[in-house]
């Protein structure tokens, strides 16, 4: 076996890896009764050093990718706990200008309104990703010292977020 096949062979996907894991599984530990039934026994005697090592790396591989796998996934869920705890601690620790803005965000029926582009608080919150453009082209009111006006909504997850927690529900409710 070349180093390029078995290099071919690692990056078989994980179905086909499980396949191949099982039937050299199989292979390897039936019974011999049950392998002289299947015209495997004379095979399994000849080749099964072969099929172990198949076996081991297959179902090693396999192992690393559930592993791997498993682990993404509470570090995903880890880091979505945080970022919320994140978000809540901000929104607390909010300004009164910051809170104002958020509260007619909020009163407004469609969560939408026309501010200003280049304010600081504006900036901040579509930074943070609290409030986003309503649409990549819309039309740009400008005010009296060329303010640019552009039309921002309140994210629905910021909703969600404020109604779950008693604290920020008596502060933007």
């Amino acid at each position: 076996m070349k180093v390029k096949d078995f290099i071919d062979f690692i990056k078989l996907p994980p179905n086909i890896l499980a396949a191949v894991s099982v039937v050299s599984g199989i292979i390897l530990f039936i019974p011999d009764k049950w392998a002289k039934k299947m015209y495997m026994y004379d095979f399994r005697n000849d080749y099964g050093f072969i099929v172990s090592i198949v076996f081991l790396i297959s179902f090693s591989i396999l192992l690393v990718l559930l592993t791997t796998t498993i682990y993404k996934k509470i570090d995903k869920k880890i880091k979505y706990r945080l970022l919320k705890k994140k978000q809540i601690k901000y929104l607390l620790n909010a300004e009164k200008s910051k809170v104002k803005l958020l509260k007619k965000f909020i009163k407004a029926e469609t969560h939408t309104l026309q501010i200003n582009q280049n304010d600081g608080l504006t900036v901040e919150l579509a930074h943070f990703g609290f409030i986003a453009m309503a649409g990549s082209t819309q039309a740009v009111d400008f005010g009296y010292n060329n303010e640019m006006y552009v039309i921002y909504f309140l994210q629905p997850w910021v909703i969600n977020l404020i109604n779950e927690n008693d604290e920020l529900k008596k502060i933007y409710m």
